[in-house]
């Protein structure tokens, strides 16, 4: 039996070793748990690992679906307000290649600009 023991014991340790608590109740009730309801020790152990870990009081409340959906309508309208212009310039231009019937619309280029090379004298 020690070596069943020995081989839990080991298990109980990398699982604490492994384990990221993200809130202060939960890392009470993961020394609750593993102290196995002894107040004193779980209180020793909640303040070892509370000492160095800056965590909020209880678990943060995740939005419903509801919250979701209206947080990403307002992502997507935001976005599309500060690249209206882009999406206007592709709209006009996907329309032009179909009017165009494939053809690319043709720009006319422009000189380079600035001042000419001098002459190479030998």
């Amino acid at each position: 039996m020690g070596w069943f023991n020995k081989k839990e014991k080991k298990k109980k340790m990398e699982f604490i070793q492994n384990y990221v608590p993200t809130s202060k109740a939960q890392l009470l009730q993961m020394s609750m748990f593993f102290n196995k309801g002894d107040l004193q020790k779980a209180q020793e152990m909640f303040d070892f690992y509370n000492k160095n870990l800056q965590l909020p009081e209880f678990d943060p409340v995740t939005p419903t679906f509801m919250q979701q959906m209206k947080n990403g309508a307002v992502d997507i309208f935001s976005w599309v307000k500060e690249n209206q212009e882009d999406i206007v310039q592709g709209y006009q231009l996907i329309y032009s290649i179909i009017k165009n019937k494939g053809a690319l619309p043709i720009t006319p280029e422009t000189p380079p600009t600035g001042t000419p090379l001098p002459p190479i004298n030998e």
